[in-house]
């Protein structure tokens, strides 16, 4: 039997994630990539964006991701980059010597780009552009988590640290 897929394979696997982990914090799945991906969106776009998932409503889904003016194309090449990641990391966790991940770089950045587009339309509490960057991966990180999965699978895992001061995702 075919399963349901929402969206893409991999935004599947990480709204199943999300709602699988989401009542455990400090669990490994709540902090795994993939969920992280579903946290931030669901603080840049708010909790409908779980709502769209839940009732399968594509058209609900993807006019929330565009509702600040993120590009069509832009939402197109960020699935499909997500997607990659995923199948990229899939085919990593069966071998012994991990290589990096080219895409992982590029989903934050569509996520950082996301967010920015929704500061440009409204106002957005400290509180939560705080919470957004604290979410990324990067050698900069606090949590040792995020900061040793930058390491491991960033080229460069500063990268995204530097480009979400350039885009003024920075509080404090």
């Amino acid at each position: 039997m075919q399963e349901n897929i929402f969206v893409s394979k991999a935004m599947n696997d990480a709204m199943q994630l999300y709602n699988s982990s989401k009542d455990n914090h400090e669990s490994l799945n709540y902090n795994r990539f993939l969920c992280v991906v579903i946290r931030m969106l669901i603080l840049i776009y708010g909790n409908e964006i779980i709502d769209a998932y839940n009732s399968k409503n594509i058209i609900v889904w993807e006019n929330l991701i565009l509702k600040y003016g993120f590009e069509k194309k832009d939402y197109d090449n960020f699935i499909i980059v997500l997607d990659k990641f995923y199948n990229f990391d899939i085919r990593q966790q069966k071998k012994s010597i991990k290589k990096k991940n080219k895409y992982f770089d590029v989903v934050q950045k569509y996520l950082i780009d996301m967010m920015v587009k929704r500061k440009n339309v409204e106002l957005i509490d400290n509180d939560i552009i705080k919470e957004f960057y604290e979410l990324l991966f990067t050698a900069n990180s606090k949590d040792f988590y995020r900061k040793s999965t930058a390491v491991l699978l960033a080229y460069d895992p500063y990268e995204i640290d530097e480009y979400a001061k350039r885009q003024n995702i920075v509080v404090g």
